[in-house]
């Protein structure tokens, strides 16, 4: 006869949040738009299932919706097209509020500079230069004071996909490269002998 299943404890659901936010962004970097929307879905219902109050993991095992609205923006992003950029940018302006609203000691600063560079990517994306840069030229101050090799990767893919866009010659664009440009010029001067991004 098989064992029954153990019963859910609702400290098991914040990893399994996880685990589909996880499979969401894989699936969304293979394109496979069905089994990321799936997995997206699966992270919502499981969420709903925490009540207002429970007793949850903290430290590398906590998940609070704001990360699961990252991971989602993240996910839209990789699938692409007009909805997916909407999507995209909803959820990454959602996340990014919820972030700012933490009190400063329980801030995420690196996890809130990445949603900030999903709003970037959405709105470079769906045309809006000036809100684009708005987000990075917060994303260039804060990663200043507190680099983080992830947002650094981020910086780079975003100016990339900058230097591709129709709209690359406006002054917005010119002038979010150079401030781009001179955030990593100071950082390599500032980098030991031997040292490296």
């Amino acid at each position: 006869m098989p064992a029954e299943p153990l019963p859910q404890l609702y400290g098991d659901l914040p990893a399994q949040i996880r685990l589909e936010g996880i499979k969401a962004r894989a699936y969304g970097q293979l394109n496979r738009a069905g089994d990321a929307l799936a997995a997206l879905d699966a992270a919502d219902r499981l969420r709903e299932r925490l009540a207002e109050g429970d007793e949850l993991p903290g430290g590398m095992m906590a998940f609070p919706v704001e990360k699961q609205l990252f991971y989602a923006s993240s996910t839209h992003l990789w699938l692409a097209g007009a909805q997916h950029l909407a999507d995209a940018e909803a959820r990454a302006d959602e996340a990014v509020e919820m972030f700012q609203a933490a009190p400063p000691e329980r801030q995420r600063l690196g996890e809130m500079s990445l949603a900030r560079m999903d709003l970037a990517m959405a709105r470079l994306g769906r045309g809006d230069l000036d809100g684009a840069a708005a987000q990075i030229h917060t994303v260039l101050a804060t990663n200043a004071r507190r680099r983080t090799e992830s947002v650094d990767r981020r910086i780079g893919h975003f100016t990339r996909q900058l230097a591709l866009h129709p709209a690359a010659g406006a002054p917005v664009a010119i002038g979010l490269r150079e401030s781009i440009i001179a955030h990593q010029e100071r950082t390599i001067a500032e980098l030991p002998p031997g040292g490296h991004l």
